[in-house]
């Protein structure tokens, strides 16, 4: 562990023993507050990451003599299929799967991966705050909140322990939200805020730090969501649940509503196979810019299921003729959605081990031919996904693969991005897609249910070109059911929903005798007996212009008139 250093001299004489001292060349120049504050965050970033910045630097100059060589890190590898097990959401496999995951939702831990704003989308706020429906507004913390309350009460009535990894940019708004809010039913206890810090941004491959324009102070860059196992294990999060007798511990991502409704089956299969990290997965094409699991097998015979990023997975595979497809035209090589759920036990000896230090990377931007120094600072990244570079081939790494619009749907896309995805035929990852999909899996859920839904088109628009197409708006709030056995039960008689309509439930409702076509509302206890006709219920249009429009709406392109 570093020591704190204290004075002048001991800056001094610190950053020129780990080849820093470019930083201190005008020391002199600067103030007594202006020389404290910069001891303060050298500090502060030995604090942060394990080993501190001497570590840090020297990780990035092997990184950076790769880069500059342009080793390939997957050059001694091929790929090959990966094991797992794929659920169709119709079977009889599904409903035994859920029912095996039901009994580990009581022993489960939450994380959310929640440190970036909507910048990408278009939206000037944390995402987590943005609404995932026009209906009810509801923001995906305030749903995933919810779900976890009602998890909790449902299943064993077991205080449900809940992170969030947040950021400079979002810890503050992420923290309001949740005060504000009343942490949306939570106990505040069991809701942990852990920030993560930043990482000195460098100017070569010597790994010297950039400093801020006319400051002492390094300049610092976000170092990816793979520190989110470094935070586990340095706030000491991982060991205490474990120590509590916990089970699992189940990552996602700050905007895939679907994601809550596959935990119990993807449960239920890490528990049937044993498997320390159980990723889930969706189909992908050849080609797609989505992360491929595949199962790598080096020089030595040893194999390692692990994500390899898009544009890496070509080289790859170039080799061995391209990716293997199936029937239907997907990759044999199924796409990561970054929701990752870990055996506990397994995970939190790792950390121990390993101290959460995921294999990092770095893009560096080179100035010219010689590849010596950089055209702007660069610094390491890493990636929660990369979690199994740190495990042997006696761990058991699988995955669960699941109807892509049954457990992932992101919303990170603006509206330009999510038409160039449509006109190639990619799905568009956009707050309307994001929208639709959460409107269709509560609609499906019904129909497995049993309820008598058509699969048509109610509200169908265009914006600039973008075209949505919408079925009935469905909203089930998690009190409804939290698996689909739940969402069986509640449905008691003959129940019949329009595609025009626009429907909420809620609460220990009962559906005995229901017919639906406009607009309700069934929220609280007992058995309903409904008859609803020609309600008209709100519709979606597209907006005319965008002036004065909130920002939540103005990145879907369109709104809800009532």
């Amino acid at each position: 562990m570093n020591q704190d250093i204290q004075t002048q001299d001991q800056l001094i004489e610190y950053l020129t023993s780990i080849d820093q001292q470019h930083l201190i060349t005008y020391i002199h120049n600067y103030t007594q507050q202006q020389i404290t504050e910069f001891i303060d965050q050298i500090n502060q970033l030995n604090k942060n990451y394990p080993g501190g910045i001497k570590e840090y630097a020297n990780r990035a100059r092997k990184l950076l003599l790769d880069a500059s060589e342009d080793v390939n890190p997957f050059a001694e590898y091929t790929a090959h299929v990966p094991q797992g097990q794929n659920v169709d959401i119709y079977s009889e496999e599904y409903c035994r799967l859920e029912q095996l995951g039901v009994e580990e939702i009581k022993d489960t831990c939450f994380v959310l991966v929640a440190g970036g704003l909507g910048e990408r989308l278009g939206y000037d706020g944390i995402k987590v705050a943005l609404p995932i429906d026009l209906v009810t507004n509801t923001t995906y913390l305030e749903y995933y909140c919810q779900f976890i309350l009602n998890l909790q009460k449902k299943h064993g009535n077991k205080i449900l322990p809940f992170a969030i990894m947040t950021s400079d940019d979002t810890h503050k708004l992420t923290l309001q939200l949740l005060e504000n809010n009343l942490y949306f039913g939570l106990q505040k206890e069991q809701v942990t805020l852990i920030k993560q810090e930043k990482v000195p941004a460098m100017l070569d491959n010597l790994a010297h730090f950039a400093q801020v324009p006319g400051k002492l102070l390094i300049d610092t860059k976000p170092h990816g969501h793979g520190d989110i196992h470094t935070l586990l294990y340095m706030s000491g999060l991982a060991q205490k649940w474990k120590n509590e007798g916990r089970k699992w511990l189940f990552i996602f991502q700050d905007t895939n509503a679907q994601a809550f409704r596959a935990l119990p089956v993807v449960l239920g299969v890490s528990k049937e196979n044993k498997f320390e990290l159980n990723s889930i997965v969706v189909s992908r094409k050849p080609g797609e810019a989505v992360g491929a699991i595949c199962y790598l097998v080096d020089k030595n015979n040893k194999g390692l299921t692990l994500n390899v990023e898009y544009n890496q997975l070509d080289p790859l595979v170039k080799a061995q003729g391209g990716e293997p497809v199936d029937e239907q035209g997907f990759s044999k090589y199924p796409g990561n959605i970054n929701c990752l759920l870990f055996s506990l036990n397994e995970y939190e000896t790792v950390l121990q081990e390993t101290k959460g230090l995921i294999a990092e990377f770095i893009n560096p931007k080179y100035a010219d031919a010689t590849k010596t120094k950089f055209k702007s600072s660069s610094r390491l990244e890493c990636m929660m996904q990369d979690y199994p570079k740190l495990l042997g081939p006696e761990n058991k790494v699988g995955f669960t693969a699941l109807n892509r619009r049954f457990c992932f749907s992101a919303c990170k896309n603006d509206l330009a991005t999510a038409l160039t995805k449509q006109k190639s035929n990619l799905p568009l990852e956009c707050a309307g897609s994001s929208e639709n999909d959460f409107y269709w899996l509560n609609a499906e859920l019904l129909r497995m249910a049993g309820v008598q839904i058509p699969d048509s088109v109610s509200d169908e628009l265009n914006y600039n070109g973008l075209e949505f197409k919408f079925g009935p708006k469905i909203v089930l709030h998690p009190s409804f059911g939290v698996t689909l056995s739940e969402i069986k039960s509640r449905i008691k008689g003959k129940v019949q929903i329009s595609s025009n309509s626009t429907v909420i439930l809620g609460g220990q409702a009962e559906l005995n005798s229901v017919n639906i076509d406009g607009y309700a509302q069934l929220f609280g206890n007992g058995q309903f007996n409904v008859d609803i006709k020609g309600a008209d219920g709100p519709k979606l249009v597209a907006l005319e212009q965008q002036d004065g429009v909130p920002g939540y709406i103005k990145i879907r392109g369109y709104r809800l008139q009532k």
